[in-house]
């Protein structure tokens, strides 16, 4: 019998210390650096970014194959920049290929508020506009657009 009650406290003992060994082995927290952490929320403001971007280059490419649109075509330009946008944004979105859903949405929104409020950055540096695209195009942005306003599809909408 001494021998079992023997080996039943060694079982017992084995068992306590490995607790103990595990318990002192807690898994240590995930000390990420503070970048790892903004890389996420980051990764969609660069999203939001590309979708301007991309309207930059649209608009710099329709103007340098159109030049100054007529006045009656001003709504078509805005379809073909979105058209234009959102194709370089299914390009890029390729190379974005595991997180693709999530910064589409983001690139979207990126594209529309750029497209809808571009004529703004027109008003506010007019002279950095003359040196990219040229006098005539800012004054006719100036002319069919108010400042701080969204122009949607030939309306524009007030801000203030």
């Amino acid at each position: 019998m001494s021998t079992e009650k023997k080996s039943f406290e060694d079982r017992i003992a084995q068992i306590n210390k490995r607790t103990e060994e595990t318990a002192s082995k807690k898994p240590k927290r995930a000390t990420d650096s503070i970048w790892k952490r903004l890389a996420y929320p980051g990764a969609f403001v660069g999203a939001f970014a590309l979708g301007s971007v991309v309207v930059f280059l649209t608009r710099f490419i329709q103007f340098q194959m159109v030049g100054v649109p007529e006045a009656g075509k001003v709504n078509t330009q805005d379809f073909i920049g979105i058209a234009m946008a959102s194709m370089a944004g299914m390009v890029i979105s390729m190379f974005l290929r595991d997180k693709q859903k999530e910064f589409a949405s983001a690139s979207t929104v990126g594209v529309l508020a750029t497209t809808f409020t571009f004529h703004n950055l027109v008003w506010a540096y007019p002279i950095q506009f003359e040196q990219m695209y040229s006098e005539d195009w800012v004054e006719f942005m100036q002319k069919i657009t108010e400042p701080s306003s969204l122009y949607v599809f030939g309306m524009t909408i007030g801000l203030s």
